[in-house]
């Protein structure tokens, strides 16, 4: 469904020129995978996630390059007229702050997309159907943005995409500005949408509970860079990327002291010609001064360590 190869975006900046924002990351996702994208701020999660959609102003990118490839049609180098048909009616996005993701001075039923609807169909009673599968009452279409809760605004989001029939769903950070509670109603949410309207799924977020209560395969981004793949559970229960074991160390746990990663992440206004995780890594030899081959089949992981090297070979 889709699939990136050397896929870089370099963002222009007028203090240090060029920040290497994503640096050659090559992956695919099926279709009907539901996978999560992790890593600590800046790593490349939403860049990734907004370059799939083109979703930049000219005067923010200085270079993109690489393929990506969604449902087998190549998207970077297409004009803006043919993006449109790729976004919303086979990319969905639900962005992390609800509030500006909709005009404040429009009624919601203005700002849901028309969708496409057959002759024979009544668009009134399909919107009462898709609004009710997500849990919302026709009265809010009457409503501006400002007199729904962010919840509400992401359920609308939601609504829109199925309108629209879109086959993927990006979730970029959809809970991080929502309470304990509505947090766990709209990833139920997103879990219910998915299963029944055969979905495909890319939840980002930094918080790795629920990258692991709603996700089968997980990516780990570091400083721009893919550094570890797998099936979630696998990735959870042995990471094999120390940046990975570093990283879930971090999750609070009861009677649990978390250890946080020593040193900053890495400077992205310079190219790195060694491993990315270099300068933080407990685990760093001689050899990590190179920059590491991306290798494996089940599991893949960007990293010289020997212990990786042995699970990778012996498909463990």
């Amino acid at each position: 469904m889709i699939e990136a190869r050397n896929f870089s975006i370099t963002y222009r900046h007028r203090v240090f020129k060029k920040i290497y924002a994503l640096n050659n990351v090559t992956l695919k996702i099926e279709e009907g995978d539901v996978v999560g994208i992790a890593g600590e701020s800046g790593c490349g999660k939403s860049t990734f996630a907004r370059g799939i959609l083109k979703l930049f102003n000219s005067w923010q990118i200085y270079s993109m390059g690489g393929e990506v490839f969604v449902d087998g049609q190549e998207i970077l180098k297409e004009k803006e007229a043919r993006l449109s048909q790729i976004r919303g009616k086979k990319v969905a996005m639900i962005f992390q702050h609800p509030y500006l993701s909709f005009n404040p001075v429009l009624k919601i039923k203005k700002q849901i997309p028309a969708g496409e609807f057959s002759p024979l169909q009544n668009k009134g009673e399909i919107l009462s159907q898709i609004l009710e599968k997500v849990g919302l009452e026709e009265r809010v279409l009457e409503l501006y943005p400002h007199q729904l809760s962010g919840g509400m605004l992401q359920r609308v989001q939601i609504a829109g995409a199925l309108l629209l029939k879109a086959k993927v769903l990006i979730a970029d950070e959809p809970t991080s500005s929502l309470d304990a509670i509505t947090q766990k109603k709209i990833i139920n949410l997103l879990k219910k949408i998915v299963e029944t309207e055969n979905l495909t799924l890319i939840f980002i977020s930094h918080n790795l509970r629920l990258i692991r209560y709603l996700t089968k395969k997980t990516f780990i981004f570091y400083g721009g860079f893919l550094v570890e793949e797998g099936p979630t559970d696998e990735v959870f229960e042995n990471p094999l990327h120390p940046y990975t074991k570093a990283l879930l160390k971090c999750i609070p746990e009861p009677h649990k002291k978390i250890e946080p990663i020593p040193g900053d992440p890495p400077d992205l206004s310079q190219k790195t010609s060694k491993c990315p995780f270099f300068e933080r890594c407990y685990k760093r030899e001689s050899i990590c001064e190179k920059f590491p081959p991306y290798r494996g089949e089940r599991r893949k992981v960007l990293c010289f360590y020997p212990e990786a090297k042995y699970r990778i070979e012996n498909n463990k």
